[in-house]
Formats: structure tokens, C-alpha cells, sequence
């Protein structure tokens, strides 16, 4: 049996069964019949009689362990958003720093897994045009049978879920916008309530602030991080589901939660032109009060709700089942183990 050594620059390996990228894409290759081993720390793939693929999520950090593992002849996967190549979100420091590091990522890979077809367009970019032979594009999946809406009583909730680790990431998942969006919302439909979900941090800090500063802390709820089950059921349970995102690496989140029956309300930036399409509705997160009359034409009940509902669901179902990522995983390390 192949080892393989997952990694993710991620404070603890409890984020490993928290985030259901890292899940999902664990699952899948142990599906595929290899053993898998959790890591955190670049400094594991120098223990080379422990392993035999590296396995790696992002192209920073991980660029590292990577030649460690090429040193010892080991086949190298990478995957993962890159969101820093994107010129919108990151500044001209950040896309010059991230596409060195990809460059580097990409001599050190034997297979490049990209998530989303705009990081596969800025990677174009860097080479002239052309994208590197080692470069597919398989998107994340969700877990549909699990998230599928089966007719679960619909409450009146706005949700959104962000990793709030770090300051960044709330501007970037557009968190703030949200509540600021909420608040005025709120002033129509006084009964709605607005839920944030996320493992917490710096950017938590700054939410739970915003929050105050509004004098929402009645309305607004930060839960945290949350269990699978738990999510599940807030998102089956949710009317509203808001990602105003300035840039989206892909969006697997919005994936469950269209999943989940929820009407979206999002910026179809980034990885969310794949992961959502069309379904909901696409906002100028510029603009304050078309995100506010967003939220009201879901709340006032004058739409064919059901109807957006399961469009939404077919299209989740149609693209980002387990099945998909799995058949794509296969052909990529068929390819490279010999």
C-alpha cells in the first residue's frame, strides 16, 4: 500500500477533519487504496522511509516540504485555491511573491490540481498563455447525499461560514460586508437573524467587534467553529445564504449550502463563477443597498423560491459530487506512479 503525506500549513491536524476540502480530498485518497498520513510540518517529508507521494495543499508554505520530498525522489501533488495570483484581491506585492512561489511549486510537482478556472487562467498568465502540462483542473466536491434539502422547515436566517483564523480572510469572504449588509436589512425584517460560523482568530476578534459596534449582538450570532452535523443542519435550516466575497479561491461552502436548499446571495468573484454559476443572485458587493434588496426580494416572499431552490440543487448535484473528484484523482496518480 502507496503512503501518502498530507499537507497543509494548518495550526493543528484537527482542521484536517474540519474543513471538508481537506476531508473530502483525505477520503477520496484513501478510497483509492492508499494510506494517509496527516502533517502540518514541512519538516516531516525528511523522514522519507515514512512515505512515498507528497501530497500538498497550496502553493507557499508547502513549496518546503515539497523539495524535501523531491530530494529523496518522491512524487510530488499539488492543490489548492490561489488566491494570491488573482490581481482584484491581492496586492502587486502579494502576486509577484505568489507567483514565484508557484513557479517553484510547479518544478518541484509531478501534477498540479487546480480548483477553480480562474486560477487556472492566472496561471496562464505567468507562462505566456500557455498552462504547464503537469496542470488539470478537477473542482472540490461536497458530500451531496448528506447536505441534500429534503424538505427541512425554512428559517428566517441569514448565514454565511468563513475561516476567521486570520484578518484577511473576513474582508476577503466579504463577513463584514454582511453584517453591515444585515443590519440595514434588518431594520425591515426585524425577525431575521443573522448566523456566522468559522473557526476563530484575529478576523473572529474583528466580527465579534463589528458586531458590538452595530449594536446587533440580539440579531447577529458568531458560533465559532462548528461540527459537520452542526453545519448541516444550519445550512438545511437557513433561508439565506450570503458570500460577498472580494475574491473566492472556489467557494465550497455556497456549493453546500445550494446544496442545503439555501437562495444564495453572493459576488460571483473567482472560483464562485464555477462553484455557484448563476443560481441566486449576483450582487455588486460595492453597493450596500443592492446587497440589502437581495436579502428583501428572498425575505418578502414574492419570488418562485422553490424553484431557485432546486435549480441550485440540481446544479450541485450535476457538478460537485463525490464521483467527479474521484475519477479525476485516479487518472492524475495512474499517470504518475509507475
Amino acid at each position: 500500500m502507496k503512503r501518502v503525506l498530507f499537507y497543509s500549513s494548518v495550526k493543528t491536524k484537527k482542521m484536517f477533519s474540519i474543513q471538508s476540502y481537506y476531508r473530502n480530498d483525505i477520503q477520496i485518497l484513501r478510497d483509492l487504496g492508499f494510506k494517509v498520513l496527516l502533517s502540518n510540518s514541512v519538516f516531516d517529508y525528511m523522514r522519507f522511509w515514512k512515505y512515498d507521494i507528497g501530497f500538498f495543499y497550496f502553493y507557499r508554505y508547502s513549496a518546503v516540504g515539497a523539495l524535501f520530498s523531491k530530494l529523496f525522489r518522491k512524487k510530488n501533488v499539488f492543490t489548492g485555491g490561489i488566491d494570491y495570483l488573482e490581481p482584484s484581491f491581492a496586492t502587486p506585492n502579494q502576486c509577484r511573491l505568489q507567483k514565484i512561489f508557484f513557479k517553484i511549486c510547479n518544478v518541484l510537482s509531478d501534477a498540479n490540481i487546480i480548483v477553480s478556472t480562474t486560477d487556472y487562467e492566472n496561471i496562464k498568465k505567468i507562462y505566456n498563455g500557455k498552462i504547464p502540462r503537469k496542470c488539470s483542473i478537477s473542482f472540490h466536491v461536497i458530500d451531496w447525499e448528506k447536505f441534500k434539502y429534503t424538505g427541512e422547515s425554512k428559517q428566517k436566517v441569514v448565514t454565511t461560514i468563513a475561516w476567521m483564523v486570520n484578518r484577511d480572510n473576513v474582508y476577503r469572504k466579504g463577513v463584514d460586508k454582511t453584517i453591515k449588509a444585515f443590519s440595514i436589512f434588518k431594520k425591515k425584517f426585524p425577525e431575521y437573524r443573522l448566523i456566522i460560523a468559522g473557526p476563530p482568530g484575529e478576523g473572529s476578534k474583528e466580527v465579534v467587534a463589528l458586531i458590538s459596534q452595530l449594536n446587533l449582538e440580539d440579531a447577529v450570532e458568531y458560533r465559532g467553529t462548528i461540527s459537520e452535523e452542526e453545519k448541516v443542519n444550519l445550512l438545511k435550516h437557513s433561508l439565506i445564504y450570503s458570500q460577498l466575497s472580494i475574491y473566492e479561491g472556489f467557494g465550497i461552502a455556497a456549493i453546500e449550502a445550494l446544496a442545503a436548499g439555501c437562495i444564495l446571495v453572493h459576488s460571483g468573484k473567482g472560483g464562485l463563477k464555477d462553484a455557484v454559476g448563476n443560481n441566486g443572485y449576483v450582487v455588486n458587493i460595492g453597493d450596500e443597498n443592492e446587497i440589502v434588496e437581495a436579502y428583501v426580494k428572498v425575505a418578502s416572499n414574492i419570488l418562485d423560491l422553490e424553484n431557485i431552490r432546486n435549480k441550485g440543487m440540481k446544479y450541485a448535484e450535476d457538478h460537485f459530487t463525490y464521483n467527479k473528484r474521484f475519477d479525476d484523482f485516479r487518472k492524475i496518480f495512474d499517470k504518475i506512479i509507475v
